[in-house]
């Protein structure tokens, strides 16, 4: 049962957000700068964002050759250069918004390394470094004099992508979260929503049952889990990863992207957490199950052994999985729906770097 008082002071609120990731607090945050009177709930079903806003690998990145090159073939030069942009310019929103400091942001530098089997995407190069020149000036450059400096054992040229970085997922979200907090934004967590309506939403909790929550406007930003609430176009792909223990003697330093972005690298201090094979487990990985497999694991040990070769000697530390969204295309769904509901979905795996954006486009709609 719920009482007077929490139904006209607690249950309602100029917006509810349902989700507490980075897109659900970026969202927020900007509403809230904006119009600073507006009473904002967000609520979240985990104690911990449940999806990927806590369990990815912390790349501050906006894309690499051989990504941007199949983008360019699959949405044209136009949405491509878009999309990067908004991952670009959210990430600078995100910073500015937050301090390096205080995101554990690190200007580590970003590399892909693309093989002879990739030679289509290097011949590219040119017209990437073109379209992207405004924002990213020189965005990407061969280093692959650098491969030997760096421990990278494997076959292929080696590319920087100019401006790439790294944040601490933890630390991150800590702060975005001290961060809406000091705005006066609510933060409810225990509360799995059941229902979605243009003025209110269904709640969950273990002890109440369920209740109502009253809502001026309701936006949705549960991104792989939209559709257990709205008809959207997305489907979850689950991202495996492991981090090793401590390595004696690690040279690189930086993130490193593998087949368009597929396999992700980077260090952690003395450490290795590396990512990634959904494209070899497209099924099995389109889960909303968050265990980890053999099948996966296994492949990422045996890929970082070809990436670095027989002399650098690791172990594995431990393992985990994060949901990620996906469509057809990589452009992420904001819009507000026939039933009022507004929506901020599918980061295609790059919430870190688009969510800021995201954040101000919603805000711009609802304002």
């Amino acid at each position: 049962m719920i009482s007077f008082w929490e139904r006209v002071s607690l249950l309602q609120a100029d917006v509810v957000i349902v989700g507490a990731g980075i897109t659900g607090l970026s969202v927020a945050a900007s509403l809230k700068e904006k119009q600073p009177s507006l009473r904002i709930l967000v609520l979240e079903r985990s104690v911990l964002p449940y999806g990927a806003s806590t369990r990815n690998a912390g790349f501050a990145c906006f894309g690499s050759l051989s990504e941007i090159a199949s983008d360019i073939d699959g949405m044209g030069e136009e949405a491509a250069r878009d999309l990067l942009f908004e991952r670009w310019m959210g990430l600078q929103i995100t910073r500015k918004r937050l301090t390096d400091k205080a995101i554990g942001y690190e200007d580590a530098g970003g590399f892909e390394l693309v093989t002879e089997a990739q030679r289509s995407a290097m011949e590219r190069l040119e017209q990437v470094n073109r379209l992207v020149d405004d924002f990213l000036p020189g965005y990407i450059s061969d280093v692959s004099t650098l491969k030997k400096d760096m421990g990278l054992h494997a076959e292929g040229n080696l590319f920087s992508m100019a401006q790439e970085g790294q944040v601490h997922t933890g630390e991150l979200m800590a702060s975005l979260e001290s961060y809406v907090a000091s705005l006066g934004i609510i933060v409810r967590t225990g509360a799995e929503v059941l229902h979605v309506a243009s003025d209110k939403v269904e709640v969950r909790d273990s002890q109440r049952g369920s209740f109502e929550v009253r809502a001026g406007k309701v936006v949705v930003c549960t991104n792989a889990f939209a559709r257990d609430l709205i008809q959207a176009e997305v489907e979850p792909g689950r991202g495996q990863v492991f981090i090793t223990k401590p390595i004696r003697g690690l040279k690189f330093k930086g993130n490193l992207h593998v087949d368009e972005g597929f396999y992700y690298l980077r260090n952690v201090g003395d450490r290795i957490l590396f990512g990634g094979a959904r494209n070899q487990f497209f099924e099995q990985e389109r889960t909303h199950n968050f265990n980890v497999t053999d099948e996966v694991q296994l492949h990422l040990e045996l890929e970082l052994k070809r990436l670095f070769g027989p002399d650098l000697a690791w172990e594995v530390d431990q393992r985990w999985s994060g949901i990620m969204a996906f469509g057809k295309q990589k452009l992420p769904i904001v819009q507000r729906l026939d039933n009022g509901v507004f929506v901020a979905l599918k980061m295609s795996g790059m919430g870190i770097a688009l969510a800021g954006f995201i954040g101000e486009e919603v805000a711009e709609m609802i304002n």
